[in-house]
């Protein structure tokens, strides 16, 4: 079934943090509230922290690069030098009109 994607840097979230600030190369495909995320997005975190995906959609691909949905998931880390884990990112909420497998 297919899964709401992501767009809002706030609809990820890493140990229960929400995500500020979404790096994205992806200026072809846009939902209304802003780019939909692909697997080469960096995300960074309110605590010290960015994380990158591992896992995007399966059927969905935007510039050639799978899409991020419900189902996306990658490692979050800390700052250097240590780069503690700080857990896997989810996306907690994703576009409602927007869906993809």
């Amino acid at each position: 079934m297919a899964q709401p994607l992501s767009v809002l840097a706030a609809g990820v979230s890493a140990a229960g943090a929400p995500a500020t600030t979404k790096i994205t190369v992806n200026t072809r495909v846009n939902a209304a509230a802003g780019p939909i995320g692909i697997i080469t997005d960096m995300m960074q975190f309110s605590a010290p922290g960015m994380g990158t995906w591992v896992i995007g959609a399966t059927r969905v691909f935007i510039q050639g690069m799978p899409a991020i949905n419900q189902a996306s998931t990658g490692p979050a880390i800390g700052p250097p030098p240590v780069f503690p884990p700080l857990g896997p990112m989810t996306v907690t909420q994703g576009d409602a009109r927007v869906s993809g497998m």
